[in-house]
């Protein structure tokens, strides 16, 4: 009988044992998942913060460079406006309608203190902060695509005009069709030196010496290069919208008919042929197939400046 108590009492304090070490392996077990964990979680939030002083980062950057590029933009406006001055579709000082619509804000300055030594105490920003500026940085994102749409399509508008207008000044008869600006007879009613007899002179005498150079006064197409008995040599140039250059009495003709020609290019000589008492260039602009007088367009001295 104690023999058997004496069993019991071992093979319970062996179980006593038995349950003890299980329990504390499990404990250990549990200590360790439970210190991976944690440092897994602290890992992961040191990580996350990390992240998200880069993005906080990033979005000072990106809020800078729009900063940067409205200053940029700036700069386009003001170069949309010097076009709009040289098309001359305004009055001389002036901004259009679209261009006063751009709200660019005051970002030049931004764009200097950007490369501006800095300085200044160590701040942690707050979610608040980093909240508006994101809000912010939206809304000046948004309005600067608005911005920038509206400055390409005014862009586009203003060198069309500016082209239209280069164009209007190449094919309008402004530069002296000579060297020598002597006029030795005006547009209108004068005697004529043949019949002594009240006649229409339909264009500008300029005197010159015989093979003195003739420069076409804008560019066009020569439509009529010839001779008859009255106007000699002579040529006939049209810039379109209904304007007509002739050139006559020449002694030499530099071009044909259909060939093009640029402003101030040399198209021929001044002579004597035709109808003339001596050497010189009868010069006529034509309007809507009418005779007008030349003198009002002749704005350009030198024939050299196009």
């Amino acid at each position: 009988m104690p023999s058997v108590i004496l069993l019991v009492l071992i093979g319970f304090f062996v179980k006593i044992n038995f349950m003890n070490t299980y329990f504390l392996q499990t404990k250990v077990n549990m200590q360790q998942s439970f210190d991976g964990q944690e440092r897994q979680l602290v890992d992961q939030i040191s990580l996350k913060n990390s992240e998200l002083e880069q993005l906080q980062t990033n979005l000072i950057d990106l809020s800078q460079q729009a900063d940067e590029f409205k200053a940029k933009l700036e700069e386009i406006k003001k170069l949309d406006h010097v076009i709009q001055l040289m098309s001359q579709t305004g009055a001389p000082g002036g901004t259009s309608k679209k261009s006063a619509g751009l709200n660019l804000g005051s970002s030049s300055a931004s764009s200097n203190a950007a490369s501006s030594s800095v300085g200044g105490t160590e701040v942690p920003v707050t979610s608040q902060e980093v909240s508006m500026l994101v809000t912010s940085t939206k809304q000046g994102l948004s309005s600067l695509v608005g911005d920038i749409n509206a400055l390409l399509s005014n862009l586009s508008e203003s060198e069309a005009r500016l082209q239209e207008a280069e164009r209007l000044r190449n094919i309008t008869p402004t530069l002296w069709p000579t060297v020598t600006h002597r006029i030795t007879s005006v547009f209108g009613i004068r005697k004529d030196p043949f019949t002594l007899k009240p006649a229409m002179h339909a264009g500008i005498d300029l005197d010159g010496e015989m093979n003195d150079a003739v420069y076409v006064t804008a560019a066009g197409k020569v439509i009529e290069a010839g001779f008859d008995n009255d106007h000699g040599n002579h040529i006939i140039v049209d810039h379109s919208r209904g304007i007509e250059t002739e050139y006559m009495h020449l002694n030499k003709m530099l071009v044909k008919r259909g060939d093009s020609v640029t402003k101030g290019q040399q198209i021929g000589l001044v002579g004597t042929t035709g109808r003339s008492t001596g050497s010189h260039l009868h010069y006529e602009v034509h309007k809507n197939g009418i005779q007008i007088d030349p003198f009002p367009y002749l704005l350009t001295d030198r024939k050299d400046e196009r």
